[in-house]
């Protein structure tokens, strides 16, 4: 009887195994472990994640958010995506607040803050008792400061005004259409290739010339690769009409790719080919190209916006940008965005912005900084998405901060090939103060995923998107059985070959001081709440040195405009107009040790 008992337990025990081998195959058939471990930058995260299937206890998250980086310290916060130099080590208990109403307005927000506060006839000023120098605002000490911010923010930016013209603008719908430009090209020997990354021969006339003019570049003619027995590639019409009748059998037939730019059709671009995406042998080009939709936040970040814009008006079907009338921290602000939208500045990518008005602060707000922040991205997602009409759950939704600037190649990547994985990161090269101060490794933020499981796994909710690991979310298993799709995440670039440029504290002098002075309740230390950190002289010190605001300096590896990636394309396109963040304004200064 005890042997049969024996032979009873161990044969359940043989059955769950094979049960459980079975259930987590497909997991293990997307993710190659031994590609990830040879790779030369292996990617432990993602080890652990897979290692996860299969010992996991709980809810509790296998490896924390990926971290983000705004100074020179690093030090992390768990409940949230970034690292802010100067801020001490936050715990978080781990309950997950409940999800904001982005649809239902506070009645009065203010009036529930607790904390001494001060009444002007502007508003409610906040008092921080915990500031250092422990005084309450005083208006006059800040003037000439204000001065010159007046500068930076013009008058006629008015809130009152604007709302005025505002009208129904923050509840149009916006219909997505189907997007068809030809990407890809096919030959007249069958291949099919993508145009941007596909090298091209010159026409027969222009063979002897040393530069072809830019009319006859779009005239060009896609080359192709006949087979391997071939050194030489040839145009299509030399090809065919050379070779006549193709022999028995099938002609492999290749695109000659760019520099840059991998895979049979040319389409994959090096920060894809690069990364440790594990499908990358699986990816075939889509007939009908995916709709991407940008998530972004403004404060007064318009110079890169316009970067963002003119480096992404291509890939980016939609951009959602949010706009609010309260700063982080709370304090009523114009709203300079909404201006520069109806004055025609960005008339140029109008048709492709959905504006979205945040009127109300977030109860709470002011006691804890990080429930302002999180509400902006909770608002921002569920407003816009809601007014979207014509989206597939294909779709790509990407959010970023304004700071953070994808590659176009990245982008176009995900609209135009289907076989990769979601959710996606995005390594981008991290600087300080301006491109010139560039900061070791990279910047990893989970950015996007497709617009089926941002609604599924995600509630709609941007936040939880950047901060929350998908396998943690309750949707996320039967997004998977709905979709037969593994969730797998995986990263766009890698440290070496980034995929974006973050620009942290990237203004001028007064746009420094206006980002201290509105920074939210939260990420301590508040820099903005020291009186002598907010003084212009001192801004303009740790620009030219590029000092953090607790009197470190870091070692920042040499850079040089002309590397690759240094900035986007646009921005070395029209230097001149962003020379302040691409060269050390207050360099030569700082060699002949002249005071600023």
């Amino acid at each position: 009887m005890k042997m049969r008992r024996h032979r009873v337990f161990l044969i359940c025990t043989v059955g769950l195994c094979v049960i459980s081998f079975l259930h987590y195959y497909k997991a293990l058939h997307y993710v190659s472990l031994l590609r990830e471990l040879s790779a030369p930058y292996p990617n432990i995260k993602s080890f652990i994640m897979v290692t996860g299937f299969f010992w996991k206890e709980g809810s509790t998250p296998l490896s924390s958010t990926s971290p983000r980086q705004e100074g020179p310290l690093l030090v992390y916060r768990m409940s949230d995506g970034k690292p802010r130099a100067g801020e001490g080590l936050v715990l978080d208990t781990g309950q997950e607040p409940e999800a904001p109403q982005p649809w239902k307005r506070p009645e009065d927000p203010q009036r529930r803050s607790s904390g001494p506060t001060e009444v002007h006839k502007g508003g409610l000023i906040a008092w921080q008792p915990s500031s250092p120098t422990n005084q309450k605002p005083d208006p006059q000490r800040d003037s000439a400061v204000r001065v010159a911010v007046n500068k930076f923010m013009p008058r006629h930016a008015s809130t009152p005004e604007l709302l005025e013209s505002l009208g129904d603008l923050h509840r149009h719908t916006h219909i997505l259409q189907n997007d068809r430009t030809p990407y890809f090209v096919r030959t007249k020997a069958g291949a099919l290739c993508f145009r941007q990354g596909t090298e091209v021969a010159p026409p027969k006339d222009e063979t002897l010339k040393v530069r072809p003019s830019l009319a006859a570049i779009g005239q060009r003619r896609i080359l192709q690769k006949p087979d391997e027995s071939q050194t030489s590639a040839k145009s299509v019409e030399e090809s065919g009409a050379a070779q006549g009748k193709p022999k028995r059998g099938k002609r492999l037939v290749k695109c000659v790719c760019r520099p840059g730019w991998h895979g049979p059709y040319c389409g994959v671009p090096t920060m894809v080919y690069h990364s440790n995406l594990p499908t990358k042998e699986r990816l075939t080009p889509r007939e009908m190209p995916r709709r991407v939709i940008n998530a972004i936040n403004v404060n007064h970040e318009f110079d890169l916006l316009h970067v963002r814009f003119r480096e992404l008006i291509r890939a980016v079907d939609l951009f959602i940008v949010c706009e609010s009338n309260f700063t982080a921290y709370g304090e009523r602000r114009p709203l300079r965005f909404l201006h520069l939208l109806l004055n025609g500045t960005y008339d140029y990518v109008r048709h492709k912005i959905l504006y979205v008005f945040l009127d109300h602060f977030p109860e709470g707000g002011r006691q804890d900084g990080w429930i302002a922040d999180d509400y902006l991205r909770t608002f921002l997602t569920r407003d816009g998405m809601a007014r979207i009409a014509g989206s597939r759950p294909d779709d790509v939704f990407l959010i970023n901060d304004a700071d953070e600037i994808p590659a176009q190649e990245g982008v176009l990547f995900l609209k135009l090939f289907d076989g990769w994985t979601e959710p996606f990161a995005i390594h981008m090269r991290k600087s300080l103060y301006g491109f010139f101060w560039k900061q070791l490794g990279s910047l990893e933020v989970v950015s996007g995923c497709t617009v089926g499981m941002l609604r599924d796994v995600y509630d709609n909710d941007g936040i939880r998107l950047r901060r929350r690991e998908y396998y943690t979310m309750q949707g996320f298993r039967k997004y998977e059985n709905d979709t037969g799709h593994i969730l797998v995440q995986w990263s766009i670039g890698s440290p070496f070959h980034f995929a974006g440029w973050h620009c942290s504290w990237c203004f001028t002098p007064e746009g420094i001081h206006f980002k201290l002075i509105s920074a939210q309740n939260g990420d301590f230390p508040r820099w903005g709440d020291y009186e002598d950190k907010r003084d212009l002289n001192y801004i303009r010190e740790l620009i030219q040195t590029g000092g953090w605001f607790d009197g470190s300096v870091q070692e920042y590896p040499p850079s040089d405009p002309k590397e690759h990636m240094y900035a986007p394309k646009y921005m070395l396109d029209n230097y001149d107009h962003y020379r302040y963040l691409l060269e050390n304004p207050y360099a030569k200064q700082f060699k002949l040790g002249v005071p600023l």
